[in-house]
């Protein structure tokens, strides 16, 4: 038979009377009234951690228990756990109150962080302490199995805008769930398609076709103006070719022999006659006048000389070839005596 303290020994271990929070003030209630005159006395799994006795603290001081004989965890961490007892002795020395208190860490809400890549998501689970604390998440309600760790990754393309996760952080028997959050990376597919290069497909195929066709409109350009440039600069030799071969040209124009003359021409087979002067008709047989006669007559005029060709200008720095020499001219012959 099990005596009745050891009952109530392990009822007291199986469960928590009081949960604290790391860091966080904590008292754990006596409510003894008229404690002024009479011994106290704390301690933590079996080793004392207050005495007052007579007005004196050993160990301990006088900030740690209240009026009532509470006692004050300024400061709790995870090594704070344990069983407390507390114990009242009157001025005899005789226990006249006891009680037994479990205390355990409860762990505290977490809260989640999120960071964005390239290719991925990462979400943090934070919380003021994670000694001891294991981690579950959930996506849209449902547990991700084998996801323990307090961060979690997962792939953009894996990712849905209406998508909510939440960490929850479990200790023992304390758990603690965050609130739910949503993606916030902007890369995160609003209907959940395929993404390109961190953004959605759509969107970089409208932006690498508008960046193809650009750089397709510049090189159209570049190639038109290559043209362009290209002809001119044939234009602009084949004029410099002409103005070098100009003077060269002028040179080689043929001359005449000095003192012909061009002669009209005349049909074959044709001849002109002149009316002989004084009027006598053609076929006339009447005397013919002397040369003598003729001489004294009306000057006959000269025949033309061949015409020549222009003169072309002629630079100044291009030396100029010597006058033709001209025919004498013949006047009328004074008549003689």
């Amino acid at each position: 038979m099990v005596p009745y303290g050891t009952l109530f020994f392990s009822s007291i271990i199986d469960s928590c009377d009081h949960y604290f929070q790391h860091g966080s003030l904590f008292s754990i209630p006596l409510k003894y009234t008229d404690l002024l005159l009479k011994e106290i006395t704390w301690k933590h799994n079996g080793n004392v951690i207050l005495k007052r006795k007579n007005g004196i603290f050993k160990p301990g001081k006088a900030g740690d228990i209240l009026d009532d004989g509470s006692l004050q965890l300024k400061d709790p961490k995870l090594t704070n756990e344990g069983i407390y007892k507390a114990e009242v002795f009157n001025s005899n020395g005789e226990s006249i109150k006891e009680a037994l208190f479990r205390l355990c860490m409860k762990v505290s809400k977490p809260s989640v962080q999120i960071k964005c890549s390239a290719k991925d998501v990462i979400f943090t689970c934070t919380l003021t302490n994670t000694e001891g604390v294991t981690f579950k998440w959930s996506q849209n309600g449902k547990l991700l199995s084998g996801e323990t760790k307090p961060t979690l990754t997962i792939g953009l393309t894996q990712l849905k805008k209406p998508d909510t996760f939440t960490c929850s952080a479990v200790y023992k028997v304390s758990t603690e769930t965050s609130d739910n959050f949503k993606p916030t990376c902007n890369a995160v597919s609003k209907s959940g398609g395929h993404l390109l290069f961190g953004f959605d497909f759509l969107t970089m195929v409208c932006i690498l076709a508008g960046g193809g066709g650009l750089v397709l409109l510049l090189i159209i350009i570049t190639l038109v103006c290559c043209c362009l440039s290209r002809h001119k600069s044939q234009m602009r030799f084949e004029e410099e070719s002409e103005l070098r071969l100009a003077p060269l040209t002028k040179t080689q124009q043929p001359s005449h022999p000095e003192g012909q003359t061009k002669h009209p021409s005349h049909p074959e087979g044709q001849k002109q006659r002149q009316r002989p002067p004084g009027g006598a008709p053609p076929g006339s047989t009447g005397p013919r006048p002397t040369a003598r006669a003729s001489s004294q007559g009306e000057p006959q005029p000269r025949g033309q000389a061949r015409g020549r060709p222009p003169q072309t200008p002629m630079d100044d720095d291009e030396e100029q070839p010597p006058p033709l020499p001209q025919p004498r001219k013949k006047g009328p012959h004074p008549p003689r005596q």
